[in-house]
């Protein structure tokens, strides 16, 4: 972190770059040796912050990573220290402060800005660390940490130690930076997967509805997709929301679909995502729509669990499989199978969250 630190103080402060989507993948090691610098990489959505330009209205960035304001187009360099704030947050326990069934669910938990330190993962972190986070993953950008002000923070320095000497406190400068450690990475990658199944999940709801529960999202997507091949694309969109000849809830939701899919780097968009992003949550919630998708996961057994076998097509691997439906619980007798409340669990908890959040 002291590594990510001194790179992004050095481009806000010295270059006026910001670099707009910083994320674990764009940091890579120099060396192979254990205690290698790393290297800040993929500068395409950076841009010069300076004082004629005024703030930033692009929407760009990762949706794990990407600060509320940059979803409100309007935001400056101070963003950055938000990503390092998320950044952070799943080096030290595995999983992201923020997260969702979708992108959209994401980027609405993102806007309010609400993460909290779970029980037991967090036990075992210290309040300095803790505070270290809050004080990035601030809503208002202004009261947020700067790269410099966030070198000087307790935690940070803290990790160096008082009496060491120069080129100890650089080596631990540079580890500091790569201290995710194997159990973490593994926890981060149980928990991409679960996404995974989640979206499949909801995918094959979205698709399997009857005319009356899709509504008018058909004759949507129809009137969108002009040339009738089963995907369009932004431009396509883009033409259908100036036309504005949808309802205006419908219309919203498009636009906001739209602002997403940018966000994401997606150009094209199929009738099952479409569906998925736009059907109404509450048959998503419904009993006899989550026990369709489990049937249709479900390729062996006795009707009432899923065996890790039958998801093998979606997770290409049984170990990985085994790990994933381990971490969210889902298996806790380790007989490798998952019961229907488990399921329902995983598919409806975020949605049971918006639900009650919008009341």
């Amino acid at each position: 972190v002291r590594a990510i630190l001194d790179a992004i103080a050095y481009c806000h402060d010295e270059k006026q770059i910001v670099h707009r989507d910083l994320k674990p993948e764009n940091f890579l090691f120099k060396t192979e040796a254990e205690d290698s610098p790393i290297k800040i990489i993929d500068f395409g959505l950076s841009r010069h912050d300076d004082a004629n330009r005024g703030v930033m209205k692009t929407k760009v960035g990762t949706p794990y990573y990407v600060a509320p304001e940059v979803l409100n187009r309007e935001y400056t360099k101070s963003c950055d220290m938000w990503s390092i704030g998320v950044i952070t947050y799943i080096l030290l326990c595995g999983y992201p402060p923020f997260y969702g069934d979708s992108d959209n669910q994401i980027f609405e938990h993102v806007r309010t800005g609400r993460f909290d330190f779970p029980s037991p993962d967090w036990d075992g972190i210290s309040a300095a660390a803790k505070n270290f986070i809050c004080s990035l993953l601030r809503k208002d950008p202004s009261a947020r940490l700067t790269a410099a002000e966030a070198l000087k923070h307790p935690w940070i320095l803290e990790q160096l130690g008082p009496s060491v000497t120069a080129a100890d406190r650089d080596r631990m400068r540079r580890k500091s930076a790569i201290a995710m450690d194997a159990d973490r990475c593994v926890t981060f990658q149980k928990f991409v997967g679960m996404q995974k199944l989640k979206k499949a999940a909801l995918g094959y709801i979205a698709t399997h509805l009857n005319p009356s529960e899709v509504g008018e999202l058909e004759s949507m997507f129809q009137k969108i997709d002009v040339d009738h091949d089963g995907v369009f694309s932004l431009r396509e969109m883009d033409e259908a929301l100036a036309e504005e000849c949808f309802p205006d809830h419908l219309q919203a939701e498009l636009r906001k679909l739209r602002d997403d899919l940018c966000l994401t780097g997606e150009d094209t968009v199929n009738w099952r995502d479409f569906s998925a992003a736009m059907m109404d949550k509450k048959y998503a919630m419904r009993d006899d729509k989550i026990r369709e998708a489990f049937d249709h996961f479900r390729k062996s057994g006795d009707g009432q669990t899923l065996l890790v076998s039958d998801l093998m097509e979606i997770f290409g691997g049984e170990e990985e499989m085994k790990q994933i439906i381990d971490h969210e619980h889902l298996d806790d007798n380790h007989d490798g199978e998952i019961r229907f409340e488990d399921f329902k669990r995983m598919i409806t908890g975020s949605f049971e969250d918006d639900m009650s959040d919008d009341e």
